[in-house]
């Protein structure tokens, strides 16, 4: 059977590694769920004024920093159709029969990221047919065209590069036009040095293309920062977009952001010259809710979706199809194992002495449940009463089975008092109390005080640390959040935990406190062997 020991260790290392890169690649899963930090509810509620049997709005579409899902529709009598006139914006159009008097509705999960580029010098001479629209200079007064002019000279010289103008024109703009949502032209801009948002960014649309710079103005959401936000309407919000480095670079005048976009911004549009008709209020009322997911770090929903999709064996035999309270149970449980090679590689390879095999992962397991504050007093009271314990029940004389009863009875004493306690001290909460501790604090008591009266309370005390810092270390561990989905998503790592105990337990070297035990030892046999020489 030695002989096959490598070949199964091999393969319960290797294969679950094979089956992670069959999902990614092959099958193009993820090998955790996507997170929710940054993923909203958008709602869109939008009806036409006048009488129209058709009409078009702008809604979140996938891109750089945008992930769209889930997209839902409130038909009703209505055909609803998509129109992607770029690459990265589309239009929902709503047509019917008869004319639509009613709001119609478009729902969404929307996963926002930020986005960030380094952009450097930028020589390009010519740009492709299709960026040819974003060249072209607006109309403006004879009067605003030298005022413009006068400006570019100010600010501007002849011989820099575009991004040199391009981050100019952003600072001048950024900086020296005050925030005025009363001014609504770009002639009184020049004359008073203010601007509304929408101004502000076609100002520094229609300078970047006097400088022969692609550029257009795109429509934006602020997301909203506080939950109570989310119930109040959102309105559009304006910035530009530049075309340096071969890309599409965002800049924010309003907000002071440069070649860079946060997550508190969704892009619904990236040409307002395309949809100014299409959002003016003057032809429709529209109303936009954002609420943040909170219900999880990590969104199962979704990736149960997702494995289904994949039509594999793995959308048979997933955890997520367990009813949502195994999957809890299983978050955990799975977590188990891993404390297992901490406490292995703790105990036979480094040294550390702990009570019994399982008690610093039980700990662990302990303090994850309840909390790290509570679990560690609750713990060292556990010792107290262990030691306290053994020097009175030793002196009546009693048999294991009711000396444990009694200890058994203490903790449930204590944990009545404690209730008490928590009751009248407002701050103090009653939800670590269960039956979990009662089992862990009667184990360790027992083994305590067994050790106290076999090896002395200096060992103990050894014994009792070493336990504690493998629980902590465990529970450091447990509180990885993308450690535990990563395995509960992929639970045949399980086979690599098995095949790192087999290596762990063919393990027969000195451990590393034996080397610290030992020293004075390996200096007098170093010192024999230099006097024989």
């Amino acid at each position: 059977m030695k002989k096959y020991v490598p070949y199964i260790t091999g393969f319960l290392l290797l294969f679950p590694l094979l089956i992670l890169i069959y999902k990614s690649q092959v099958l193009k899963m993820s090998l955790v769920p996507q997170m929710v930090d940054d993923v909203w509810d958008f709602h869109l509620s939008i009806r036409p004024k006048g009488v129209v049997n058709s009409f078009s709005f702008p809604v979140p579409k996938s891109g750089q920093g945008v992930r769209v899902s889930d997209e839902r529709f409130k038909k009703q009598n209505y055909t609803v159709f998509s129109d992607s006139n770029t690459a990265d914006s589309i239009v929902m159009t709503w047509t019917s029969k008869t004319p639509i008097i009613r709001r119609v509705q478009y729902s969404a999960r929307v996963d926002v990221k930020p986005i960030k580029y380094k952009v450097t010098k930028d020589t390009t001479d010519s740009y492709p047919k299709g960026l040819l629209q974003y060249l072209k200079i607006p109309k403006i007064l004879p009067e605003d065209e030298e005022a413009v002019s006068l400006l570019e000279n100010a600010i501007l010289e002849k011989t820099e590069s575009k991004t040199s103008a391009i981050r100019k024109i952003y600072y001048y703009i950024e900086e020296e036009v005050q925030r005025n949502t009363a001014i609504k032209t770009i002639h009184e801009t020049l004359v008073t040095g203010k601007g509304s948002p929408l101004v502000k960014a076609k100002l520094f649309n229609l300078m970047a293309r006097r400088q022969k710079v692609p550029a257009r103005v795109v429509v934006m959401v602020r997301l909203p920062e506080v939950k109570d936000e989310a119930k109040a309407k959102i309105r559009f919000t304006f910035a530009n977009e530049v075309f340096l480095n071969n890309r599409w670079i965002p800049i924010d005048t309003n907000r002071g952001h440069f070649a860079e976009r946060p997550d508190s911004f969704l892009v619904l549009h990236h040409n307002y010259e395309e949809i100014e008709k299409m959002i003016s209020r003057k032809n429709v009322t529209y109303k936009i809710i954002a609420e943040r997911v909170r219900v999880n770090k990590f969104n199962r929903k979704e990736y149960r979706k997702e494995v289904a999709k994949s039509d594999s064996i793995f959308a048979k035999v997933s955890l997520y199809k367990l009813p949502l309270p195994l999957q809890a149970m299983f978050t955990t449980i799975l977590l188990i194992p891993l404390g297992a090679i901490v406490l292995s590689l703790a105990r036979n390879v480094i040294g550390i002495p702990t009570f019994g095999i399982f008690s610093p992962i039980l700990l662990a397991l302990f303090f994850k449940e309840t909390s790290l504050g509570f679990g560690t007093i609750f713990f060292f009271i556990v010792v107290l009463i262990g030691i306290g314990q053994r020097y009175v029940l030793d002196k009546f004389y009693l048999l294991a089975v009711p000396r444990m009863s009694i200890i058994l009875t203490l903790v449930i004493v204590f944990m009545i008092g404690y209730s008490f306690w928590s009751v009248d001290v407002s701050f103090i909460s009653q939800k670590h109390l269960s039956f979990f501790p009662i089992v862990i604090v009667t184990t360790n008591i027992e083994r305590l005080s067994i050790m106290i009266a076999e090896e002395g309370v200096f060992s103990t005390l050894k014994t009792l640390i070493g336990t504690l810092f493998i629980s902590l270390l465990t529970y450091a561990m447990f509180f990885i959040h993308t450690l535990e989905m990563f395995m509960f998503t992929n639970p045949e790592l399980l086979l690599t935990i098995i095949g790192i105990l087999i290596l762990l337990g063919k393990y027969k070297g000195y451990r590393l406190s034996e080397f610290i035990r030992f020293r004075d030892l390996v200096k007098q046999r170093q010192l024999k062997d230099e006097k024989r020489s």
